[in-house]
């Protein structure tokens, strides 16, 4: 017995001196390191070839030099088909070398960036924002901040940092006043978070609830506590539901769990993921989801002159001649096709243009209507033989016709009087484009398809509403819908209506709402008869998917929607592509 108790007591002092090897890793906190660079980086227009400008060897040396302390634009500077390039060599201090080798990563800071990004290190990709076209995503003007490892980093000379970027607006990769700096990466650094949603286009439908995923990876290797917050909103910021739950996350582990909403009420919402140490927001992510769409309620509220008001301005239309002129553009005339650029008379004796693709090919042509985003610049239609002749529209004011503009704040314009808005005019000016068409004698004016994005997108709703001559429409994300309840989930075009306000002290809202019903693509929508396929991004800001609803779900004939859950302001190249077989098939056009 006696020999037991020294045997025991052996193992209790062997575990004192010797503990458990499931001891903790304790956090490393010691000061952050930051090295910071000045603004000067190599520039080069174009897409590029990936494999050789993120080549750390590539010569760069006949790149111009730029600086990020104002835009690309404002230094005279083009881009090529929206691409740019920028590289930049840099050396990282003493001081911040020895913390990467005890955190073991650094945070690369670049500064604000518009729109969509890859970035690379040493030939190595280590971060992306958005998608580059035919993909595109839609517009990111924020922060770019990359985790890179160790052993990416060259700790013996020269790094090498090369962006490739696309920005569509010509504004220019870097945004003024953007700052180079690398700093060691501090715990919350190497926390990341990110979201998988149970319905692959996050449009769920009955009977499913709402579905998420939370991930949170912890790439320290020692554990971090913190607390997990998920609020839900309606798309109008109004309270729904929110969990918050302490959580703990092992070194080099994962946390997962899941979130459900049973029943929602049609529409769309927002998610807002955080995960918080203390007081800080460690990481999070943002992102809509929509349910059930299609019975979202957005009712009409045309007044009860709404049809006879239209009726009327067809009738003013008619009475304009149109006096069409047609302008060779050889340049942009390719092997199928002569372009002209086309001048004509609107509503009012507005003088208007639009770009003409005249097929070479003999016979009579179907043809592609195509209408224009707020304030797009003027662009040619298609050049590449694909059996439709192309027209571009530029309504009163805008693209072509801008030099020319007399409408100012085009949204704004004329809002004290139905009859003097801007979009009365506009709205005229879409049906005298399909008086041109089917003006041409080599213009099957039995085959007419419409199309466009944003504007574009409710100017095809209105060509479809007002003009029985269209066969098939393919809008997307169309603008111009459900002011009251548009303005209550988004900034713009809010902001101009509110400039309009201050200016105009003896406006009304309720005036201003009731003029608007007039010009509401939900309340022409009704009108239309021919099939429609529409297209939304789901994350899109400016013209979110309840107003894209609003007005499709008034649409009495054969119709489609397709939805992209990473998509803003924008559609992927999956419509293009089902929206030109569904102009076929209405069509009765051949490949």
């Amino acid at each position: 017995m006696k020999h037991k108790s020294l045997i025991l007591l052996g193992l209790i002092l062997m575990a004192m001196a010797f503990p458990s090897c499931k001891t903790e890793v304790q956090e490393i906190i010691t000061s952050k390191v930051t090295d910071n660079f000045d603004n000067a980086w190599k520039f080069h227009a174009g897409e590029g070839v990936d494999s050789l400008w993120t080549d750390t060897t590539f010569d760069d040396t006949a790149w111009i030099i730029v600086s990020t302390d104002s835009l690309l634009k404002d230094k005279g500077i083009k881009l090529d088909n929206g691409f740019g390039w920028y590289r930049k060599t840099v050396q990282l201090s003493d001081s911040l070398q020895s913390a990467i080798k005890e955190k073991g990563a650094i945070v690369l800071h670049l500064g604000k960036l518009a729109a969509t990004d890859e970035v690379y290190f040493n030939g190595k990709l280590v971060g992306k924002t958005g998608e580059f076209p035919p993909n595109y995503m839609g517009y990111n003007d924020g922060e770019r901040n990359y985790l890179i490892g160790e052993e990416n980093i060259n700790f013996s000379g020269d790094n090498l940092i090369a962006i490739k970027f696309h920005d569509g607006w010509g504004t220019g990769g870097f945004l003024a006043g953007a700052k180079l700096s690398i700093s060691s990466a501090e715990t919350n650094d190497k926390v990341s978070l990110n979201v998988d949603v149970a319905d692959q286009d996050y449009v769920f439908m009955a009977p499913d609830p709402i579905s998420i995923k939370v991930n949170i990876d912890n790439k320290n290797t020692w554990p971090v506590k913190g607390n997990l917050v998920v609020t839900l909103t309606t798309d109008n910021f109004q309270p729904v539901k929110t969990d918050s739950s302490a959580i703990k996350i092992d070194g080099n582990g994962t946390f997962s769990h899941s979130f459900e909403l049973k029943d929602p009420n049609p529409g769309f919402y927002r998610y807002t993921v955080q995960f918080k140490r203390d007081t800080t927001v460690v990481c999070e992510k943002k992102f809509n989801v929509g349910f059930e769409p299609e019975k979202i309620s957005s009712p009409l509220d045309a007044k009860a002159d709404f049809k006879e008001f239209w009726d009327n301005n067809l009738k003013e239309l008619a009475k304009v001649a149109p006096n069409y002129k047609l302008i060779p553009v050889p340049e942009a005339s390719k092997l199928d096709y002569d372009m002209y650029r086309v001048e004509m008379r609107s509503f009012g004796n507005e003088l208007i243009q639009g770009y003409y693709a005249k097929p070479k090919k003999e016979g009579k042509h179907p043809v592609i209507v195509e209408y224009m985003g707020y304030g797009s610049l003027p662009y040619f239609p298609n050049q590449t033989w694909d059996g439709f002749a192309y027209f571009v529209l530029s309504i009163r004011g805008q693209a072509l016709n801008l030099p020319t503009n007399r409408f100012g704040t085009w949204i704004t314009y004329g809002l004290d009087k139905k009859e003097d808005y801007y979009y009365r005019g506009a709205f005229l000016d879409v049906v005298r484009a399909l008086d041109f068409v089917t003006s041409r004698p080599e213009i099957d004016a039995e085959k007419i398809a419409v199309r466009g994005g944003s504007q574009g997108g409710a100017l095809s709703f209105v060509a479809a509403s007002l003009d029985k001559r269209v066969k098939v429409a393919a809008p997307n994300i169309p603008f111009l819908s459900d002011y009251r309840d548009y303005f209550k989930i988004v900034n713009w075009p809010r902001s101009d209506f509110d400039n309009y306000m201050k200016e105009h002290p003896e406006a009304k809202w309720d005036n201003v709402y009731d003029l608007l019903t007039y010009f509401d693509i939900k309340n022409l929508a009704q009108w239309i008869e021919c099939p429609v396929l529409m297209g939304i991004g789901v994350q899109d800001e400016v013209c979110p998917p309840h107003i894209n609803f609003a007005a499709y779900n008034q649409v009495k004939s054969e119709k489609r929607w397709m939805a992209f859950p990473h998509h803003g302001h924008s559609v992927g190249s999956e419509f293009h592509d089902a929206m030109m077989a569904l102009f076929r098939e209405k069509l009765n056009v051949q490949e």
